[in-house]
């Protein structure tokens, strides 16, 4: 099967969970026999057109001088890009993220081919959450609430143009309910996977703290605190800096490496230094792929404290795979991804002092967190392949061609 698969951003340019999903899955089919041509959005300098690990890439320059000049891009580059030989005979159009999505099926794109929806969140619920400080509830402003009331038409749109949906979680397929109950019966849950060869435990305390030290982390000392996230509200930061203050002042000292960039650096920054935690946060800024599973191997626990709209958690399954113990908040698909994992422990969101208690917990006892990471890893290994997902992408391609045909 040839499948045209579309995306706004995507591996290997972007490290986001959704870029990792369609980068994992794009690769994944290629090992398999199909064909993968993949149309994403041009970052840098690099080239327009590749080939790699099997997938062909095509990408199309985008604009970044404003929303509206980048929107307007990205509708012109992948209107452009489906001209391109390399995308002629495709079997089936596998649309990733609105912007592009939408593009792709205007009139003249792909609507003639059988097409399956990756829907990883709804875009209208993603805008609202920058006014909310984080938060899945609350005030936004009228022009806000507009904005996403049109785009919230945008994602109904892409969802009701799909001959078959995949979605990551239950999480995500209530969303895709809440957003239109009649696609439901053409929506399959697929959970996404980790890489458990890339992804796995040190094999030993020296391999961990040479880890350690290859980041600028001390090898020695307080337990390492890792967590990757986008610096961005939702992401519960603030909470996670204010819980490690309150580590300290108990007692309990602790190291955070936050990776990850975004508009909240600066006042990550400052809170730190107001916290005095200088010494103790490390703000790593983009970690490169390849140094991924190094940084969660120099690490003694991981933390996710998502305010809201976590439709996966990539990173969570990263870091099981990796063996480490997980602190989380009970958002999103989480409680999916963490149920049956012995030693994984869920707080409320927003609550810098419930995450403080449980971190604190979870420290004390270093051999425990020997024994939960060890389970952390066979949960993994149990629950978090990619195999099954990737059976569940051509089970629903094969379900879009035989939709298609019988309309």
């Amino acid at each position: 099967m040839k499948f045209l698969s579309v995306a706004t951003f995507s591996w290997p340019d972007h490290h986001g969970g959704a870029e990792r999903v369609i980068g994992e899955v794009a690769r994944r089919l290629v090992a398999r026999g199909h064909e993968v041509t993949l149309l994403t959005s041009q970052t840098g300098g690099q080239a327009a057109a590749e080939r790699r690990q099997g997938v062909e890439i095509r990408r199309y320059p985008v604009d970044r001088r404003s929303p509206v000049r980048f929107y307007r891009s990205v509708i012109r580059g992948v209107r452009r890009t489906l001209s391109d030989p390399a995308c002629a005979g495709a079997d089936i159009a596998h649309l990733h993220q609105i912007v592009s999505g939408l593009a792709a099926l205007a009139p003249g794109g792909v609507r003639r081919l059988p097409t399956l929806t990756h829907f990883y969140a709804p875009y209208s619920e993603e805008f609202l959450a920058k006014f909310r400080e984080g938060r899945p509830e609350g005030s936004v402003p009228a022009r806000a609430r507009a904005v996403s009331r049109l785009l919230a038409r945008g994602d109904r749109w892409l969802l009701r143009r799909a001959d078959a949906i995949v979605v990551l979680s239950r999480f995500s397929r209530d969303q895709v309910e809440r957003l239109d109950p009649e696609v439901l019966p053409r929506t399959r849950v697929a959970p996404a996977g980790a890489d458990l060869e890339r992804f796995r435990p040190a094999r030993d305390e020296e391999e961990r703290r040479s880890a350690a030290l290859r980041f600028g982390l001390p090898a020695d000392g307080p337990p390492i605190l890792v967590t990757v996230r986008r610096l961005v509200p939702h992401m519960g930061l603030t909470d996670l800096i204010e819980a490690l203050r309150r580590l300290h002042a108990a007692g309990r000292p602790a190291v955070l490496a936050l990776a990850g960039t975004g508009p909240e650096r600066e006042s990550l920054e400052t809170q730190v230094a107001t916290s005095g935690l200088g010494q103790h946060v490390h703000l790593l800024g983009r970690i490169e792929e390849a140094r991924l599973p190094e940084l969660y191997r120099a690490a003694h626990a991981f933390v996710l404290p998502t305010r809201a709209l976590e439709g996966f958690g990539m990173a969570t399954a990263e870091a099981l795979a990796s063996g480490l113990p997980v602190v989380a908040t009970d958002v999103g698909a989480t409680s999916d991804l963490l149920a049956g994992c012995p030693g994984a422990v869920l707080v409320r969101p927003g609550r810098s002092d419930l995450l403080a208690e449980a971190l604190a917990a979870r420290l004390r006892d270093r051999d425990a967190l020997q024994r939960d990471g060890a389970a952390a890893r066979r949960h993994a290994e149990t629950t978090l392949g990619w195999d099954a997902h990737v059976d569940a992408v051509v089970a629903a391609a094969t379900a879009a061609q035989s939709a298609r045909r019988t309309r």
